[in-house]
């Protein structure tokens, strides 16, 4: 098919604001489906796993396609929950464009807005549908006014008999505009055209309205999908590195250039079997191809390529520039790797996913348990990179981080029903850090002689903290004479990275902190790395004893939406758990309370929140920055670091 014919587009939105059952809609009304799923059935296209028909809600992105008008359009339908961001920051990574899903009954929600700002990033064309327009309750004028004022003012009502859209289209061009001002009217191509640049270039966002569930509105999205978003020869040239001089390369998205794609997921699924998901960002690949791993070094043939319509597999002679497929079984291809023709290597950027903000021990319940362990949690993460293990090296407890509770619960889950691996799960810990308050100094003589050749490292130090808002970690060296070797430098540097990883209030990393190396000797024969690399971290050690630590804890920007009724008790939680209510606004019959509240507080607050709004409530959290924490924490932090080094599970 003919690369302007190609569209591919990612669905975002809310929790339940309907993305997969629009997504079963777009499939049924393009006749890719004789039927629709339905989500609560269990029974759609793109929430196949065990896993989302037991929770009714997506967990993972799903891929589907279909052919309308002779385009084919790839869909990618991505979970709502803030738990799974990493699924959305991936899709969105690769998509041309975006359909924003809002909830006609609730309006703009709070995790619309955080994605919203990640597509204005990317300069993502998007056009947003408002769903459920077929409730009792819908709000929809209320709801357009929400987008407008808390998503984009540049948003409208696709009417091109509406002054206010066609005076914005004429404002994206200054020669439409001044066109528009001396005669007061467009001609119809010309608005047309002006419409769909606008909206390639994120200027224009149009807002259609309708319902999955009566299918209305459908039709007339798909053919917005057709003629107003990008083909894959309209995106912006993609910006690569050359690996070699790590100079900027463009790659201009054709299917004539050499091959050239970015892996996006990874899938090891009791369906699938272990894929690798790939962007074809230039030319094009057949099967029983060859191409070059450029970030492992490595050539990797591939038997077969596949297009994936759900869970199953539609296996493809060829695919081409703006197609997403999937290859099976690579042996050294992982996330964010670029692939290429040997001859014309390129580097494209990482996706950036959001850090893990919770973590929780691990404990295998039997001995075949912990034989299987390591292997499920290496696939787990290389499958989701937002989750994280690894084990502690002071307590020897297993470690996983994700981005919420839920996250949690589900990869372990997952852990249960995929790798018959089963876990008992400890207290969450949060990830404090540790800081100092003032300048301190320290010297430490390392000597030691037994017998032949000995060991001596002379250091001396000074530390400072620095402000919170710049570097945390910062190392000086203001060796002058030769006092200590060049050669040396290096050595010390790695025994401070060690003082600062262990920490020396509570075993916690010490953050914003400038280390500079001010004196120091040595000893021709009995100097080493290895004795200054010991003087360097006990210099350290000594220094932070007089540097006024304290305990930093990770404090969240928390975004809760609840019915007004329940605003009063909400906000009376919110300062029993030692938090701060920033804003609250109004959306419709809800209210929104944006606050900043400590990690440690939040753990149950899923359960919590549901039980104080009769399952009316919902909330979002991300990391906002870390402050110092209260006596009382600290002493509490430091009992508990205490009493895991002497009884270590």
């Amino acid at each position: 098919m003919d690369v302007k014919n190609k569209r591919t587009v990612v669905l975002v939105g809310h929790a339940h604001c309907g993305k997969t059952s629009l997504t079963e809609s777009l499939l049924y009304v393009s006749g890719a489906t004789s039927r629709k799923g339905d989500v609560m059935q269990g029974s759609s296209l793109s929430d196949y796993n065990e896993d989302e028909r037991e929770r009714q809600c997506s967990i993972n992105s799903s891929f589907l396609e279909t052919t309308y008008k002779n385009h084919k359009i790839q869909f990618i339908d991505t979970p709502g929950y803030m738990d799974f961001i990493g699924e959305t920051v991936a899709a969105i990574r690769v998509a041309d464009a975006a359909i924003v899903l809002i909830d006609a009954v609730n309006g703009v929600e709070v995790g619309t807005e955080d994605i919203w700002a990640k597509l204005t990033e990317l300069k993502v064309p998007r056009v947003i549908f408002i769903n459920k327009t077929d409730k009792p309750e819908a709000h929809v004028p209320e709801t357009i006014q929400a987008i407008q004022q808390e998503l984009s003012k540049d948003a409208h009502v696709v009417d091109f008999g509406s002054a206010d859209l066609v005076e914005s289209i004429a404002e994206t061009d200054d020669a439409l505009l001044e066109k528009y001002l001396e005669t007061g009217a467009l001609a119809s191509e010309e608005m047309n055209k002006a419409f769909r640049k606008a909206i390639l270039e994120a200027k224009i966002f149009p807002i259609l309205k309708g319902s999955a569930l009566t299918d209305d509105g459908v039709k007339t999205l798909l053919d917005e999908i057709i003629d107003y978003f990008p083909s894959p020869v309209d995106h912006p040239d993609f910006v690569a590195l050359d690996p070699s001089t790590k100079e900027a390369r463009a790659i201009k998205p054709t299917e004539d250039g050499p091959f050239a794609g970015f892996v996006f997921k990874s899938i090891f699924d009791a369906h699938l079997g272990h894929l690798s998901l790939v962007r074809i960002l230039r030319g094009a690949i057949n099967s029983n191809a060859e191409f070059y791993n450029v970030n492992t070094h490595n050539k990797e043939r591939i038997s077969t390529i596949s297009i994936l319509q759900g869970k199953e597999q539609k296996a493809v002679e060829k695919a081409s520039c703006g197609d997403i497929i999937a290859l099976p079984k690579l042996k050294y291809t992982h996330v964010c790797d670029s692939l290429t023709d040997l001859k014309e290597q390129v580097l494209i950027s990482p996706i950036d996913f959001p850090e893990p903000s919770i973590s929780a021990s691990i404990k295998p319940k039997t001995r075949a348990d912990e034989e299987k362990i390591s292997n499920s949690l290496h696939q787990l993460c290389e499958e989701d990179h937002t989750f994280r293990a690894n084990r502690d090296a002071e307590t020897n407890e297993l470690i996983v981080s994700g981005i919420g509770d839920l996250h949690l619960k589900v990869m372990l889950d997952r852990m249960k029903r995929r790798y018959h691996v089963d876990v008992d799960m400890g207290t969450p810990k949060v990830s404090y850090r540790e800081a100092i308050t003032r300048k301190a100094s320290a010297r430490y003589k390392y000597k030691k002689q037994s017998g032949g050749r000995g060991q001596y490292g002379d250091v001396a130090l000074e530390v400072a903290p620095l402000p919170h808002n710049g570097p945390m970690y910062e190392f000086v060296n203001k060796i002058f004479g030769g006092a200590i070797p060049r050669n040396f430098i290096p050595s010390i540097e790695k025994g401070v990275v060690k003082a600062i990883s262990e920490g020396a209030l509570a075993g916690y990393h010490i953050d914003y902190i400038q280390v500079t190396v001010v004196d120091g000797s040595y000893h021709d024969v009995d100097s080493s790395d290895m004795a200054f690399q010991i003087a360097g971290s006990l210099a350290m050690k000594e220094a932070l004893k007089q540097a006024g630590l304290v305990l930093l804890e990770p404090i969240m920007d928390v975004s809760i939406t609840v019915p007004d009724e329940f605003i009063g008790q909400i906000s009376g939680d919110i300062s029993s758990r030692r938090g701060r209510i920033m804003t609250t606004e109004v959306k419709i019959k809800k209210q929104v309370i944006k606050a900043q509240i400590p990690l440690s507080q939040m753990f149950k607050y899923a359960t919590d929140l549901r039980s104080m709004t009769a399952g009316r409530g919902s909330y979002t959290m991300k990391m906002s920055h870390y402050e110092q924490a209260p006596a009382k924490v600290t002493e509490e932090v430091i009992a508990a670091s205490k009493k895991d080094k002497e009884h270590p599970s």
